[in-house]
């Protein structure tokens, strides 16, 4: 069981270390909001922040479904 909460920790911080680079290109969005760039590049800049939430989410919870039944599988052996 210590190696499950080790592993969910682990890939919690491996989470956050992919989430932070989409944090900071949302403060960059809305600064380049507020000096008047083109729609265009904040609607792709958006975009990219929105994609690499959503992948690191997604990448995130297979690791812990997949760690959470190999975990199942080491208590039932």
């Amino acid at each position: 069981m210590v190696h499950f909460g080790v592993h969910v920790v682990v890939g919690s911080l491996i989470f956050v270390l992919i989430a932070l680079p989409a944090f900071g290109l949302g403060l960059l969005v809305q600064s380049l909001a507020l000096q008047g760039t083109a729609p265009y590049v904040i609607q792709v800049l958006t975009l990219l922040e929105y994609a690499i939430v959503t992948v690191d989410a997604m990448a995130f919870l297979a690791y812990l479904v997949i760690t959470g039944i190999n975990a199942v599988r080491e208590m039932t052996e």
